[in-house]
């Protein structure tokens, strides 16, 4: 009995500290976000927010290529989470970026009014791009401590995310606007 206890502590805390979406297509995206972009991670900072209880932290992109929207060259995108003086808030589901890394990102205002940008449907809205030795570039939304709620079955479980090739995405995404 205990045992069983143990395991289903287990279980239900590693839900308590998990991010849960309700998954969205890439259509959904689009039509939420008034700003998609390719861009590379040029630099980040974390910052405390005014009331001194939330980190946020801000990474600067150079824009690539823009699929939606109109955008500068550099575009700010505001997450929550990072590091301050020592303090680290972690949150599932928001993976940030390193200078270098390059993503298509579906973006919209924030409702803090910084100037920033926020990721559409939290993971979701945030593709990660991979190139491969034979020169493929493929793109992922997925993160192991994300879950995704299943309205049709009524369950949760592990989030995934899409993978898939960048120039699928990027029909997917041209289609979407042109509706």
């Amino acid at each position: 009995m205990k045992r069983f206890a143990y395991l289903l502590l287990l279980a239900v805390s590693r839900l308590l500290f998990a991010t849960t979406v309700i998954p969205l297509g890439v259509e959904s995206l689009t039509r939420m976000s008034t700003h998609v972009v390719e861009g590379k991670a040029v630099s980040s900072t974390s910052q405390w927010n005014s009331e001194h209880t939330f980190i946020f932290t801000y990474t600067q992109f150079e824009v690539q290529k823009t699929l939606k929207g109109q955008t500068p060259n550099t575009v700010t995108v505001r997450q929550i989470g990072g590091t301050v003086e020592g303090i680290t808030q972690k949150v599932a589901g928001v993976r940030h970026w390193r200078p270098g890394e390059e993503a298509v990102l579906f973006l919209q205002p924030s409702s803090i009014p910084d100037g920033a940008l926020v990721v559409t449907g939290l993971i979701q809205g945030n593709f990660l791009m991979r190139r491969t030795p034979a020169g493929q570039t493929y793109v992922s939304n997925g993160m192991p401590d994300a879950f995704e709620y299943k309205a049709a079955a009524g369950e949760v479980t592990s989030y995934r995310g899409n993978t898939m090739q960048l120039d699928e995405l990027e029909s997917r995404i041209q289609k979407a606007v042109v509706k």
